[in-house]
């Protein structure tokens, strides 16, 4: 049974992973190590801004991988949790605070190169947490004036933690870092494994330093055992 769940899974997923418009954009750490999509990266360092605040940065960029002079982009963001203090996003040349959770998007334009900062920082007045979902959408420009703009793809998609007063501990099995285990962690393993060159921090579920099926496995049996 597990062996049948598990095809039936590689196989919706190597089906849907080329939908994904992960060949135009990817986001990066600041190491420069592209993550996966899907991936959840969490921050806990807090820095002192320009005015003495208090400042946690994502340390995130976005990486040209092989979009062309016609490609334009936006990030689309989701607000999951915002404790206290605000959430700002800089991107690509506007920038815009949050104050609340909620959906919202960047204005769509260009990178300044092919890596460029995102600037998406959290404002903490006190201990919590500030959880924001990132989503790259990838355009071109309609001829015309006022500008307009037409969509060619989504993805990748990142999840920034940013917590202050100690990071939560880790669930094992939680791949990607919501708290949760179920599906979307067998799905981000197998992303992993079909690019190799993208990095899940919680992939490796067995600990033994390789990410591949026996994790995929791993991670069914903490499903299958829950239910």
């Amino acid at each position: 049974m597990k062996k049948i769940f598990t095809l039936l899974i590689m196989g919706l997923c190597v089906a849907a992973y080329p939908a994904l418009a992960q060949d135009k954009f990817a986001f990066v750490d600041e190491n420069g190590t592209v993550l996966a999509n899907d991936a959840t990266v969490v921050r806990t360092t807090v820095e002192q801004g320009a005015e003495g605040e208090d400042v946690i940065y994502s340390g995130i960029s976005v990486k040209n991988v092989g979009a062309s002079a016609s490609d334009f982009l936006k990030v689309h963001y989701e607000v999951i949790q915002l404790d206290n203090g605000t959430y700002q996003i800089c991107f690509p040349m506007t920038c815009n605070m949050q104050t609340a959770t909620g959906v919202y998007e960047t204005s769509p334009g260009q990178l300044m190169g092919d890596l460029q900062d995102i600037q998406s920082e959290w404002f903490p007045t006190a201990d919590g947490s500030c959880i924001v979902k990132l989503t790259i959408e990838t355009l071109t420009r309609k001829p015309g004036f006022p500008p307009s703009y037409e969509t060619t793809g989504y993805g990748p998609a990142l999840t920034i933690e940013f917590v202050k007063g100690g990071a939560p501990e880790p669930v094992t099995g939680d791949v990607n870092g919501d708290g949760e285990v179920n599906i979307t962690d067998v799905n981000a393993i197998i992303n992993v494994i079909l690019s190799p060159d993208t990095v899940t921090s919680n992939a490796d579920v067995t600990n033994d330093g390789e990410v591949n099926i026996t994790d995929v496995n791993a991670v069914i049996d903490i499903i299958l055992s829950a239910n």
